[in-house]
């Protein structure tokens, strides 16, 4: 059986190009300077940042080419119908920076799976006297590992080996880290979940806002028609069907932006989201393959 010696810290350092597991590397919001959320999760920060930046950004590009047909036109749909595409817009950038985050983090996780937590050699036990010293050799390999999800669930079963008694044990801790750790990526999905439901809803109040107008525009139609004479009455009437016009504009375009952003926000959570809970499952067949075929313990029929 290979041993590991926890009195020999040499041996158990890995050289320094094995040790490449850097969190401020692999993460793209630690990579650029902000604080990272938690597991897969973006930080609220670097959400905001994003959408300024994005958002704003896109406003003053087609702000300066309002003098062009093509940014005239832009110009108009990102910011009339009662302002309601202004915050439409916004949630949506909002959103889709989330989910980019989100895949990149996601990616940065992933990255760590091939990771060599355990010696290679077929031989090796995992047991309560070498459980330190793996867990020195995973601090060898990653300067962050409690950032990492794969490794920081490992490192934490490792440290309570001294107190477990069967296989099974660790089998059933490392499904309890899977399932805090599937409620803390589907807890980090709510501010998303609130902004796709907010979304149509402003749509439909951009509804209510265009009927409401264009209602008021056929009531002064109506008296249009019954206090005027000849050209005067054509023409009232004319100026005000155009306002009708405009307030079903109004009702109808602000309903149609809301919904189409939000079917593409879905389809891509959709697909991240999968990434996601395949990630989860990824780790925990890694864990089982790892560690529980590897442990032996004294209390182990």
């Amino acid at each position: 059986m290979t041993t590991i010696d926890p009195t020999n810290r040499a041996a158990r350092r890995l050289d320094a190009a094995a040790a490449a597991y850097r969190f401020k590397t692999l993460d793209p919001e630690a990579r650029w300077g902000f604080k990272a959320g938690a597991g897969t999760t973006p930080s609220q920060l670097a959400c905001l940042i994003a959408t300024v930046v994005v958002a704003g950004g896109a406003y003053l590009i087609v702000g300066m080419l309002r003098g062009t047909p093509w940014g005239a036109f832009l110009w108009h749909e990102m910011t009339s119908y009662q302002y309601i595409p202004i915050p439409v817009i916004v949630f949506t950038v909002w959103c889709l920076a989330f989910l980019v985050l989100k895949s990149l983090k996601i990616k940065a996780q992933r990255a760590v799976l091939a990771a060599p937590v355990l010696p290679t050699a077929n031989t090796f036990t995992l047991t309560a006297e070498t459980a330190d010293a793996v867990v020195d050799r995973i601090d060898a390999i990653a300067d962050e590992p409690e950032r990492f999800l794969y490794l920081s669930r490992v490192r934490g079963v490792l440290r309570m080996m001294r107190n477990l008694g069967r296989v099974g044990d660790v089998d059933e801790l490392l499904a309890s880290r899977a399932e805090q750790d599937e409620a803390s990526n589907d807890s980090g999905y709510t501010v998303l979940r609130g902004f796709v439901w907010a979304i149509p809803v402003l749509g439909f109040i951009g509804t209510v806002l265009g009927l409401t107008e264009a209602m008021g525009q056929f009531g002064a139609t109506l008296g249009a028609v019954q206090d005027g004479s000849g050209s005067s009455q054509v023409s009232a009437l004319v100026q005000n069907l155009t306002g009708v016009l405009d307030g079903l504009k109004t009702a109808f375009v602000t309903t149609g932006q809301a919904l189409v952003a939000v079917l593409i926000i879905q389809l891509i959570m959709i697909a991240v989201k999968r990434a996601d809970e395949q990630l989860l499952d990824d780790i925990q067949g890694t864990c089982t393959r790892t560690i529980v075929a590897r442990v032996r313990l004294s209390g182990t029929g």
